[in-house]
């Protein structure tokens, strides 16, 4: 109904913003089912090692549908699209949480700039639109912009603004830590949170990205 409601106020689009088909979603209005339907895991992934995490798994490349419907819910501020990726992945993501069976489920915050931009963290409405319970464990300090087009130096360095909450750091003890993410680069800001969680005594940190980039 929602849906229904922000394309007869203009607020969608008449067409796929992919394709240029028809869109009959009600969950979304940006992309037509034949592309939604598209959404499926690529396997097989090749999975490098990351520093300080124990593993991690992704659901599909950063390319085609998959990194249109990203972009467009990190960087056209559509908490819907972000939601259906969530429900997409759902599948996956409880699988691999049965699997490693963690303490506790986080992601990733965003620093105050994209979030006035935005309204919301991408990864925190993935979660929610895949029922995944999380913990909020980091904070994010400084105006930075986005990563994407940093050279790796530049990424080392962005990294850097990511914190741990004060608040809970005493709750990370001896625990089992799952880190969402959206995309996984070069490795970066997963090496950094892992180090943080690690460095305060969390006994294992592993991952799950909803694309790996090429």
């Amino acid at each position: 109904m929602f849906a229904q409601i922000v394309k007869f106020l203009g607020l969608c689009e008449e067409e796929c913003v992919f394709c240029g088909g028809p869109i009959y979603s009600k969950d979304q209005g940006y992309f037509c089912d034949t592309c939604l339907e598209s959404l499926k895991p690529y396997h097989p992934i090749e999975y490098r090692e990351i520093e300080y995490v124990s593993s991690y798994r992704v659901f599909g490349r950063y390319e085609g549908v998959l990194k249109s419907l990203i972009l467009h819910a990190k960087f056209g501020a559509h908490v819907s699209l972000a939601r259906y990726i969530g429900k997409v992945i759902s599948p996956y993501l409880w699988e691999y949480i049965e699997l490693i069976n963690p303490d506790i489920i986080t992601c990733p915050a965003i620093n105050i700039r994209r979030y006035w931009s935005r309204g919301f963290n991408h990864a925190e409405e993935m979660l929610r639109g895949a029922n995944v319970p999380f913990v909020k464990i980091f904070k994010r300090t400084g105006f930075g912009g986005p990563s994407a087009g940093l050279t790796k130096e530049e990424r080392l360095k962005a990294v850097e603004s990511h914190k741990l909450r004060e608040e809970v750091i005493d709750l990370l003890e001896d625990k089992k830590v799952l880190i969402f993410d959206d995309v996984l680069t070069t490795g970066a800001t997963i090496t950094r949170l892992a180090e943080l969680v690690l460095s305060v005594g969390a006994l294992e940190v592993h991952a799950f990205f909803v694309a790996q980039a090429l």
